[in-house]
């Protein structure tokens, strides 16, 4: 009887220990800073596939389920959007936006942008 009783105290006051130590939800991360953006010029004309790019300009229209055409003052380039890239914000084609990605170079084709991240201005 001892034993358990001991033994029940022991988790008891390991529970109590713990939960003494959450730290809650962490939201940050690493910040490179927000680099430099190219334009859309450049992104067509790049040789190098999957280089990282920054981009700022508007979504102009919906061609096809994740894809999409951005504009900025320099052209317009097709840019296939991940789910997670939206993180929940609402985009107009009234709205500028910087997009993250990395460029998507297949031969015989105009350059197209991945993209991971949207950030609404």
């Amino acid at each position: 009887m001892r034993k358990l009783l001991s033994l029940a105290t022991l988790l008891t006051l390991s529970s109590v220990a713990l939960a003494g130590f959450d730290t809650g939800h962490q939201t940050g991360g690493f910040n490179a800073g927000t680099g430099k953006s190219a334009t859309v010029a450049q992104a067509l004309k790049a040789t190098q596939d999957d280089k990282p790019i920054q981009l700022t300009g508007k979504i102009i229209r919906q061609v096809d389920g994740d894809e999409f055409i951005f504009r900025d003052a320099t052209g317009e380039i097709k840019i296939e959007v991940e789910d997670e890239a939206w993180q929940g914000q609402n985009i107009t084609p009234n709205d500028t936006i910087t997009i993250f990605g990395k460029i998507d170079k297949e031969r015989f084709k105009s350059n197209t942008v991945d993209v991971y991240r949207i950030q609404k201005h």
